[in-house]
């Protein structure tokens, strides 16, 4: 049935005179008759279904309201509306009638007008469900098709992440936190090394979800040819060149309608000349060095923000064996609980402190459970990304 004009009725009554009553008021739909009730259950389950079918209660044999349960149990014909044309005008029949799936009872003497507006309301009811299951039907391959095809992106994006294992290995005392608010994350972070210089970097791009994980490839793909091929190894020079890479690639030198970009950390172990040297776009870089908590804070401006033009300054730390680094994204100091309440970035320091004694995997378990238990029944509000490692 695509229009109720396209219904087929199927009429079930023993009396002949009721069949002919009734045909003749729903003469402009085709009709179908059973004379009892196992006649309309083999016409109901057949190649032709009805619509809608006006089925009459008192008959031999079977009566109407067991051939409405027996509709109601078979899948073919469950969802067919039934609609009862009865003289039975107690209250009980029709709570029966209507427990058993029936969506209406039409009393007799039959009134033409009241069987054409019934009729044609269960049809237009019937239709709009019918629609409504096919559109549910197309969302849910829709979703799946989507989801697929995310679950895919995610399975690129971590073949192109580098792994814990390569943390740990050139940094050895290390943990990594990597936790995506969506199946794809917008955070990335980023290791290499020149020579005797360990780089590292946390990235916070625009946004979460495909439209981060898109601005994450292309912040990865940068600093792979700034550092692995123009051979850079000043985090303020490799920020620079990250900023107006950005902008190249998303012509926002011909163009500032977009305003996409990300906030990164970087630091450079050197461990010949014993420094390690940091540079951000405003993310932090926490560390603890001789049981003394310090930060050092980015500059303001986003990688990719072409309405200002800075350099971005470079800080130098000595290199001191057992200092805790710890570079983060937003995500986790950010994140609300059922109180609507931030974590906090004093908590934060407060939390890292009480942690940092502990060995890798240890503080990575309190910062998680830490996370859980703040964020409780709240959504996860932003991908979540921190890396803490320790100079030997």
């Amino acid at each position: 049935m695509n229009t109720t004009t396209d219904a087929r009725v199927l009429i079930v009554d023993d009396a002949p005179e009721n069949v002919d009553i009734l045909g003749d008021i729903l003469k402009d739909y085709k009709r179908s008759v059973a004379l009892n009730g196992e006649r309309a259950l083999k016409i109901a389950s057949g190649s032709t279904p009805p619509d809608i079918i006006l089925l009459d209660i008192m008959m031999p044999g079977m009566d109407g309201f067991e051939v409405c349960q027996k509709l109601k149990e078979n899948p073919i014909t469950k969802d067919i509306p039934v609609i009862f044309i009865t003289g039975k005008s107690e209250v009980e029949d029709e709570a029966r009638g209507l427990t058993l799936g029936a969506v209406d009872f039409i009393p007799k003497p039959i009134s033409r007008p009241v069987v054409l507006a019934r009729v044609k309301n269960h049809l237009e009811l019937s239709l709009a469900r019918k629609k409504l299951a096919e559109q549910k039907d197309q969302l849910q391959a829709q979703n799946k098709f989507m989801t697929d095809s995310i679950d895919y992106a995610k399975r690129i994006q971590t073949a192109i992440l580098p792994s814990h294992e390569r943390l740990v290995k050139l940094f050895g005392n290390s943990f990594l936190i990597f936790r995506p608010k969506d199946i794809v994350s917008g955070d990335f972070f980023w290791f290499g090394q020149l020579g005797s210089k360990k780089i590292i970097a946390a990235v916070d791009c625009t946004g979460h979800g495909v439209p981060g994980a898109f601005m994450s490839m292309i912040g990865n793909t940068l600093l792979n040819e700034i550092v692995n091929v123009k051979k850079l190894d000043d985090p303020g020079q490799i920020l620079n060149a990250l900023d107006m890479g950005i902008i190249h690639e998303l012509n926002k030198d011909v163009t500032e309608s977009t305003f996409d970009g990300m906030d990164v950390a970087i630091c450079i172990f050197d461990e010949e000349n014993k420094t390690v040297r940091f540079a951000s776009a405003f993310r932090p870089l926490f560390y603890i060095m001789h049981n003394q908590f310090c930060e050092l804070k980015g500059d303001r401006k986003s990688i990719g923000d072409n309405r200002k033009k800075i350099e971005y300054n470079v800080n130098t730390i000595e290199w001191i064996p057992g200092t805790y680094f710890y570079m983060m994204s937003d995500g986790y100091i950010d994140q609300n609980n059922l109180n609507n309440e931030k974590y906090g970035t004093k908590r934060f320091r407060e939390l890292l402190k009480s942690i940092y004694q502990l060995p890798p995997d240890k503080q990575k378990e309190r910062l998680l459970d830490e996370f859980v238990n703040h964020k409780g029944d709240e959504p996860q509000r932003d991908d979540v990304t921190v890396i803490g490692l320790q100079i030997k």
